[in-house]
């Protein structure tokens, strides 16, 4: 996904923007829903029903089983996690809503693992400069097309955090739901670490899961990271959303 340039005309968003739109309509049900988070009401296009992209997945892994005869793992098989909406999305969104606003447009930011860009659309929309990544292109898309509409400069990536480096750091690196498989601790650690500008921080948004707490003395025992524990709450919720906060140690 490549780059808008800074001086892209209105007509040409406009364009832009439809043009992605049609692509995701080819392949996608989708709905627009306003989300608020914060003071923020944020048009967000998304998956109508996640469940029809999970079908979709397994039928076509089905076909291929009965052509080949083996069975596709779960990395090959891209499992659309990407097209459920997540309550950890809002609960980053909404911590960010809370930060000083003097600092938003000095603050380069990655939403990694974004799935469809809450996260990284709230960042837009308050002003941050803002790269979306995930290995999943079809979540690209709807990402790009939301965080877009706050901000034409927005920059979506595919990228892999086990193999893939870019030449790059940020200020603030957004995780919203990325703690959940314990085998991807181990690529997301030194990823951070390359990733992350001096006095900058990672914002991390976890629902609750046990691996979430298992991964506070996991991190602890890295000796890197400063960690601060904090909760937010998400409208609709019941139970809030755990924040970690993550900082390097000089």
């Amino acid at each position: 996904m490549s780059n808008l340039p800074p001086d892209l005309a209105p007509s040409d968003f406009a364009r832009r923007r439809e043009q992605l739109l049609l692509r995701i309509r080819r392949s996608y049900d989708i709905v627009t829903r306003d989300i608020r988070v914060g003071p923020l009401v944020i048009p967000f296009t998304q998956v109508r029903n996640p469940d029809t992209v999970l079908d979709d997945v397994v039928r076509e892994a089905d076909r291929r089983e009965r052509v080949s005869g083996e069975r596709e793992s779960d990395d090959e098989l891209h499992l659309p996690y990407w097209a459920e909406l997540w309550d950890s999305a809002r609960g980053v969104g909404e911590w960010l809503c809370t930060q000083n606003s003097a600092l938003r447009t000095q603050h380069s930011t990655l939403d990694l693992g974004c799935g469809m860009g809450l996260a990284g659309t709230v960042a837009a929309a308050l002003g941050y400069r803002v790269l979306l990544a995930d290995i999943e292109k079809p979540a690209l898309l709807f990402a790009q097309l939301n965080a877009m509409q706050f901000d034409p400069r927005v920059r979506a990536r595919r990228l892999d955090w086990r193999r893939d480096v870019l030449a790059e750091q940020f200020e603030l690196i957004l995780g919203a739901d990325v703690l959940y498989d314990k085998s991807q601790w181990p690529f997301l650690e030194p990823f951070w670490r390359a990733h992350l500008k001096p006095g900058g921080e990672v914002i991390l948004g976890e629902p609750g899961r046990q691996t979430g707490e298992l991964f506070i003395p996991w991190l602890a025992a890295r000796g890197a990271w400063g960690l601060e524990r904090s909760s937010v709450t998400v409208a609709g919720r019941d139970n809030p959303i755990r924040l970690l906060r993550l900082l390097r140690r000089s």
